[in-house]
């Protein structure tokens, strides 16, 4: 019984290995959208490393943080280079690196709306 309930959720094996694959290549490409939030971009972001966890593939804190920096938008470097020179990354949780990333949006969020 307990098979055929965990075949009919999670798949024969090579589904999953499919299924893997597919996130682990979502992880690889993940990138900021042009419009998109802090927040749901973090949100995105987390879906995916909880879909290849429950599949059985972890990254460490520094992969998901080292993903995060690479995986913003070119107005954020001088920002993502402050941070990677000022903080150990090694040791700043994902909930940190998030917060200091929003400080930042809506910093420029005000420079916008001072510009208009």
């Amino acid at each position: 019984m307990w098979d055929t309930l965990a075949l009919t959720y999670e798949g024969s094996l090579e589904v999953k290995r499919n299924k893997l694959s597919l996130l682990a290549r979502k992880y690889e490409l993940f990138e900021m959208e042009e419009s998109e939030s802090i927040q749901t971009m973090f949100g995105r972001f987390q879906t995916i490393v909880n879909e290849l966890s429950f599949l059985g593939r972890t990254y460490d804190n520094f992969d998901h943080i080292d993903k995060l920096l690479r995986s913003l938008p070119r107005k954020w470097r001088p920002q993502v280079t402050t941070l990677r020179a000022s903080k150990n990354l090694e040791k700043l949780s994902l909930e940190e690196l998030i917060g200091l990333i929003k400080v930042h949006e809506l910093e420029l969020q005000q420079d916008d709306v001072g510009r208009k």
